[in-house]
């Protein structure tokens, strides 16, 4: 799969990184939701890992954004933030979207990634 990141904190987005690419997933990280679109509109990824709070754009501003482009409409987004459930419920998050809490649990996102791998291809 062609997956997307955006996540403002360099180490963070480097360790993202590490990990979906060695689940053998090709990859490409952004700074910010701003960066993370364009991106996308280049060459649609099959899933966005964002987090919330970035500067530019954050991550509800982004997951809008992509949402209102048709090619890229229903990208499945899988959320990993330091952001509580209330805050993210407040920001309009859609239900659907999984969210995992930071420090990022590897072997969770791990079987996020997979979920949304099994329904593309079923």
């Amino acid at each position: 799969m062609k997956i997307f990141i955006a996540e403002d904190d360099d180490g963070v987005r480097e360790m993202l990184v590490s990990c979906v690419s060695d689940m053998g997933h090709e990859v490409a990280a952004a700074e910010n939701g701003q960066e993370l679109v364009k991106l996308a509109l280049e060459g649609r990824p099959d899933l966005v890992i964002t987090d919330m709070h970035m500067p530019e754009m954050t991550g509800d501003s982004m997951i809008a954004m992509i949402d209102m482009y048709p090619p890229l409409a229903g990208v499945p987004v899988i959320m990993v933030t330091g952001v509580t459930p209330m805050e993210l419920a407040d920001a309009g998050i859609p239900k659907e979207i999984p969210i995992l809490s930071k420090p990022v649990d590897f072997d969770k996102l791990a079987a996020e990634i997979d979920k949304v791998s099994a329904k593309q291809e079923g």
